[in-house]
């Protein structure tokens, strides 16, 4: 990593596009070696103004099985470096520099020319030698593609990319390599093209060599990336059957691929057949235990008909017998996964973790304060309303909220050490998955961060948690000349602060207490929000140290909490605050009052650091690239009038903290809409649509 010194004295053009351009080509020699001859080639021979196939030399030049049947064995090589027509040499050249490229670039020119010229040899060979004997079975699709010569590299390609797409993180490499196989697929069963068997026959050929050319990189699947590997297998064969429906049933004109001539079945018929494949697919991805049952019997009524079928067609229509075969080979391909990974679908409606216990509240403590908060936020993980949930054979728990088909956890597990953490993360996320329910964590600390960005999954910084480091605190210099004036203020109007329980406080101290509560409620069109915020239910619990702002006629003028944070031996090391309210004609700087005074009683105590915990969608100086962040940013805007999260934020500025990011991690990106709607009901569970009208017209004000 380059320190600020040395980019200071590098030269600007280090970082010019065109050295940045430069530096990129010379990691891609293979790649570009074999574009430039291609259209060297192709300006020799006149293939890039006119077609191939009319040149004198393609005979000689192209593969396919009447070339292997001459004896012509140099066109698999020869005929890797042209395409058919003019025009196709934007894509063919285009496609290989953005594809095996990026092989080149993510698995190294050696892997990368291993990769792509295997997976061609084997694409054109394979494809040549396998026409070539189904063409003896009486298969007319067979017997006129046996005749046909080729040219390009695609096979080539789509090995490669097969091949770079398996080298990513889970869940990346799964979504990946699932679109080629679609493509390929369905391409091979709309267009039937010589060139589209030829992919096939690349992509087999690519998930065969990727063992060897990656090795450790494709490494053991988690049980929840199995779980979605079985799911999303049996909901993209509906999924492609529904792709085939829509082009050959929307479509101009009939298809001609390897079922032979699929006519259009028309609209009615169509929109029926694709929404029932979509809607099993979506049931399928989910793990639905109802819709397993209802694809099992679709499939299998399938299997019947085409048995029955294939039994006339052998006695009476003898040429329809392969297309009836070949169909009813991938029914019961289709069938078997079902039956044999039916493990896989169990998730019911309302999904919960499974396998699994639960801890009550007590227990959930006790292991807190065995194992330590691995994070600062860790007490709110024991409040009521939310489930605790630990897997057999492990110490800890994870804290959660269930809504819209979406376990929301709160921060990070409490676990034994970072490696414990990291097991719950996993056995969680497996468990949500078995149950056919997304996952995120809220308010995850940076380790739970690094966790999700080694599987590929989402991150989006959602707040800042301001903290500060206790040990020779000192309020002296110009940056704390705010907090020493609320002090010297305070200590002149005859304020006091006061570090307390406040269960054990008389009742006419917990009446004001709950009274500037009230007021500060009131001031708003929403009810008081939950999940990571606290309120005088949870600064009552005996554990929770409350700070009171009071004058000399015993009146209260605000109210902080804060809760413990304990080491793995149970010691009490650090306090995070919760509750800060202030009466509304109150003492000017009764808040700076409070905080400063507590963090001084913390710092005589012997305490490490004190959080000012994080203040909900406010990102502070956090990048906000786009996507969900742009989403929860706009939310924060229209919930600052309502609920002042940045304004907050500012004002712990003041206490000169650092500032550790606090991230929404998403296990699946496909269920982000619904992890929106589940974070909206844990911060206002009780919320009415009204109350939300109501909210959106006072923020415009």
């Amino acid at each position: 990593m380059t320190d600020a010194t040395d980019q200071a004295a590098a030269p600007p053009s280090t970082t010019s596009p065109a050295l940045r351009l430069l530096r990129t080509a010379r990691r891609a020699p293979f790649t570009l070696g074999i574009v430039a001859l291609m259209l060297v080639l192709g300006v020799v021979t006149g293939a890039l103004w006119s077609p191939f196939e009319d040149h004198p030399w393609f005979a000689n030049v192209a593969f396919g099985a009447p070339a292997f049947a001459d004896g012509r064995w140099w066109t698999p090589v020869t005929g890797s470096l042209f395409a058919l027509e003019p025009w196709e040499y934007v894509a063919v050249a285009g496609v290989f520099l953005l594809l095996v490229g990026w092989t080149e670039l993510r698995l190294g020119t050696r892997r990368a020319v291993v990769t792509a010229v295997t997976c061609q040899l084997v694409g054109v060979v394979g494809t040549a030698g396998g026409l070539a004997l189904l063409a003896r079975t009486g298969w007319d699709w067979a017997e006129r593609l046996a005749q046909v010569l080729d040219v390009g590299f695609s096979a080539g390609v789509v090995g490669a990319v097969t091949v770079t797409a398996l080298s990513l993180a889970p869940p990346w490499r799964f979504r990946a390599s699932a679109l080629i196989a679609i493509y390929v697929l369905a391409a091979l069963v709309i267009w039937g093209g010589i060139a589209d068997v030829e992919h096939v026959v690349g992509w087999a050929a690519g998930l065969v060599v990727a063992r060897p050319v990656l090795g450790a990189r494709l490494g053991r699947g988690t049980r929840a990336g199995r779980l979605q590997r079985d799911r999303a297998t049996a909901a993209g064969y509906f999924a492609i059957s529904a792709l085939i429906v829509v082009l050959t049933s929307f479509a101009a004109g009939p298809s001609e691929g390897p079922l032979g001539e699929v006519a259009s079945s028309g609209w009615p018929t169509g929109v029926l057949a694709v929404a029932v494949d979509l809607v099993l697919a979506v049931g399928l991805l989910r793990g639905r235990r109802s819709w397993w049952r209802l694809a099992v019997a679709l499939t299998l009524l399938g299997v019947l008909g085409e048995a029955l079928f294939a039994l006339a067609a052998s006695l009476a229509l003898p040429e329809e017998l392969p297309l009836v075969l070949l169909m009813l080979l991938l029914d019961l391909g289709a069938l078997a996964l079902l039956v044999v990974r039916r493990s896989s679908f169990r998730a019911r409606r309302h999904a919960r973790p499974s396998a699994g216990a639960r801890l009550d509240q007590d227990d959930a403590r006790a292991t807190l304060r065995r194992l330590g908060a691995g994070q600062r936020l860790a007490w709110m993980t024991t409040w009521d309303g939310l489930e605790r949930w630990t897997p057999e054979g492990q110490d800890g728990y994870v804290a959660y909220q269930a809504h819209a088909g979406v376990v929301v956890v709160l921060t990070d597990p409490v676990g034994d050490g970072p490696d414990g953490r990291a097991e719950l993360v996993d056995a969680f996320v497996g468990a949500a998955s078995t149950a056919g329910a997304g996952s995120c964590f809220f308010s995850a600390s940076e380790e739970v961060a690094e966790i999700g960005r080694s599987r590929g999954w989402t991150l989006v910084p959602v707040a800042q948690e301001a903290v500060i480091d206790l040990p020779g605190l000192e309020f002296r210099g110009k940056k704390w000349q705010d907090v020493r004036t609320a002090l010297n203020q305070a200590a002149k109007q005859g304020m006091e602060h006061r570090l307390v329980r406040l269960v054990d406080e008389p009742p006419e101290t917990l009446a004001q207490v709950r009274a500037i509560s009230e007021a500060w409620l009131g001031d708003s069109d929403l009810p008081e929000m939950a999940f990571t915020l606290g309120g005088v239910r949870e600064a009552l619990d005996p554990e929770v140290r409350v700070g009171l702002a009071v004058d000399g006629e015993g009146r209260v003028h605000g109210v902080t909490s804060w809760l413990p944070v304990h080491a793995p031996d149970g010691q009490v090391v650090g306090w995070t605050l919760d509750v800060m309210r202030r009466a509304p004609d109150s003492f000017r700087y009764t808040m700076e009052l409070l905080i400063a005074s507590a963090l001084t009683t913390f710092r005589d105590e012997g305490a490490l650091e004190a959080s000012l915990s994080g203040s909900p969608l406010a990102h502070g100086d956090l990048p906000s690239p786009g996507g969900l962040d742009a989403v929860l940013d706009r939310l924060a805007e229209r919930l600052e009038p309502l609920y002042g999260f940045e304004s907050l934020h500012r004002f712990k500025m003041k206490f000169q903290p650092r500032n550790a990011p606090l991230y929404l991690v998403v296990t699946e990106p496909a269920t982000l809409p619904l992890v929106g709607l589940a974070l909206v009901r844990c911060y206002l569970p009780d919320v009415h649509a009204r109350e939300l009208v109501a909210a959106a017209r006072s923020s415009r004000r």
